[in-house]
């Protein structure tokens, strides 16, 4: 039961994180937009935060789904 509901738990977060990832390739989102940290007056720190943004919306949701559904396999076999 607990290696189901590790796999449906990993997931979902690798879903939410390829969601996460096309939003930031495809430009869509304001939240990525070029024009939010490259506007005059923001500072250069906004910038160089990007990459913590991405990592931590991105990458750590396929990552850790990736986790969860390893260890879900591990306990249905």
């Amino acid at each position: 039961m607990l290696g189901v509901v590790l796999i449906i738990l990993g997931v979902i977060a690798m879903l939410g994180g390829a969601v996460m990832l096309l939003a930031w390739v495809s430009g869509r989102s304001s939240w990525f937009d070029a024009g939010v940290y490259d506007r005059p007056g923001r500072c250069k720190t906004d910038r160089q935060f990007l990459i913590l943004y991405f990592m931590a919306m991105v990458l750590a949701p396929l990552l850790g789904g990736g986790i969860l559904i390893v260890f879900g396999l591990s306990e249905l076999l």
